[in-house]
């Protein structure tokens, strides 16, 4: 669990159960953000803005990477 769940909590104990208790749905969000919003890389190397819109699309996938890891409440390896 990212520890972000329990800044500025007084009762870090009772926050950690809090936000355990929605694992559930943690775990479809999750599941919801990989297979709906994650971007493809670009392979249209004719038009002249391909490479823009690749790193675009690396950055919003870095956002959404963020967002996995804050949500993702196993401990890392």
């Amino acid at each position: 669990m990212h520890s972000i769940w329990l800044k500025g909590h007084r009762n870090k104990q009772k926050r950690k159960e809090e936000v355990l208790g929605a694992r559930w749905a943690f775990d479809l969000l999750r599941e919801v953000l990989n297979q709906e919003f994650r971007k493809d890389a670009v392979r249209d190397y004719e038009k002249p803005n391909w490479a823009e819109r690749q790193i675009a699309a690396n950055e919003y996938n870095h956002a959404l990477d963020d967002l996995i890891k804050l949500i993702t409440l196993e401990k890392e390896k």
